[in-house]
């Protein structure tokens, strides 16, 4: 009896798209890292090393997802054996995908913290970013263990929906979280605070959906296609996309804060409170008149 044919398509086209974007997305990421050091070399140290951690997790993940690239598309194309072992792909999508948007994560339960001046909620947050960090190592373990991806979908079940599902919703709460300071800020002591906050908050909410759509859809595709690769086009990028959205995120302010003085935006920083930045938006509308009771002060006017 004939065996039925192999779905090479199905198979092979989406893991290079996912090589292909995740290619794509790094390019992306080294021009936000050289503008962050650009316009924030007075940034706070840890956060500088914070970003320099980030780039280093994704240099690593980009290497080791060209060299499956290459086994697969280059020194192993057209033998199946090799379009299904799993390579390094346990280690560079599962794993650092889900120890990154850990990071990602936490950074901004670290923004709800001082926005919320509560502990609930970031403790939330932090426990589902902790669950689906487990849920990647638990996927990359048991994939490497099986070594088979397009005959281990089953049985990676378990693993990948916790993975991917825990950081759908710490996205969406962190998103929600926001949502509702956002909301917020239109009656209490947000409103006081330059629209750089509103601005830099709204766009928080939507990178964090972005991810968490994601995320979802990934999860759709692994849940719904488990003969196929489908999944693979966005999982093997979603690493990049909490980077990105992260990089994004810092950078923005230096576009929302213009009325303040170089000195100033790389002083600032986006982990400071509400009212340092009323502090600050005040030293830029001083400024200006201290410079002129100076010069009446000088021509004695």
């Amino acid at each position: 009896m004939d065996q039925p044919a192999i779905p090479l398509g199905k198979l092979a086209v989406p893991m290079l798209l996912g090589h292909f974007m995740n290619v794509g997305l790094f390019g992306v990421l080294c021009v936000q890292v050289f503008l962050y050091f650009q316009a924030f070399s007075k940034d706070h140290l840890w956060v500088k090393c914070f970003v320099a951690w980030i780039t280093f997790i994704e240099i690593v993940q980009t290497v080791l997802v060209m060299i499956d690239g290459v086994r697969v598309f280059g020194t192993g194309w057209g033998n199946l054996d090799e379009l299904g072992a799993v390579g390094m792909m346990w280690f560079s999508v599962p794993i650092l995908t889900s120890i990154l948007s850990l990071f990602a994560q936490l950074f901004f339960t670290w923004r709800i913290l001082i926005l919320s001046k509560a502990i609930w909620m970031p403790t939330v947050v932090l426990l589902v970013s902790i669950v689906q960090c487990v849920g990647g190592i638990w996927t990359g373990a048991k994939a490497h263990q099986l070594n088979d991806y397009m005959n281990s979908q089953q049985q990676l079940f378990a693993a990948v929906s916790v993975w991917l599902g825990g950081a759908a919703t710490a996205d969406l709460i962190i998103a929600g979280s926001l949502l509702f300071y956002l909301h917020q800020s239109q009656t209490d002591d947000l409103a006081s605070a330059s629209p750089m906050y509103v601005k830099v908050l709204r766009l928080i909410i939507e990178t964090g959906l972005l991810c968490a759509v994601i995320a979802v859809l990934d999860l759709i595709l692994f849940l719904v296609f488990r003969r196929y690769n489908y999944h693979f086009a966005l999982s093997t990028a979603l690493c990049k996309l909490y980077s990105n959205s992260l990089l994004v995120v810092l950078n923005s302010r230096a576009f929302v804060r213009r009325g303040l003085s170089t000195n100033d935006i790389n002083t600032f920083s986006l982990l400071d409170t509400p009212s340092m930045d009323v502090r600050l938006r005040n030293m830029a509308i001083d400024e200006p008149r201290k410079s002129i009771h100076d010069l009446r002060s000088r021509f004695g006017s």
